[in-house]
């Protein structure tokens, strides 16, 4: 079963501990979950932290976790700013971008 997760529009050092437990909550009851982060306004570096850990831990469960649009502007600025898109891994642009880097 796949879950839709929109993630909140602030996710910052402050505010990322009820998302972390409510995504850690939908990898354990689903086989895929899909992160909407179209209304990603603020974030930091430990929206990244989290997204990437939930990556690795959904992959050693043999469960799915993606993105259900490649990454907002806000998102991509985030990624931009914390080094992660210099030589970018193709899995990494794939799950970021779905393939494609932003212009």
């Amino acid at each position: 079963m796949t879950q839709m997760v929109l993630v909140p529009a602030i996710v910052t050092t402050a505010t990322v501990s009820p998302f972390a437990a409510e995504l850690a909550a939908h990898l354990e009851q689903n086989d895929t979950v899909e992160l909407d982060v179209t209304e990603v306004a603020d974030a930091d570096v430990s929206f990244l932290q989290l997204v990437c850990a939930a990556r690795h831990q959904a992959e050693r469960d043999g469960k799915g976790l993606r993105l259900a649009r490649p990454a907002s502007d806000a998102v991509a600025a985030l990624l931009e700013r914390a080094g992660f898109l210099t030589d970018i891994a193709p899995a990494d642009q794939m799950f970021w971008f779905h393939g494609d880097l932003p212009q």
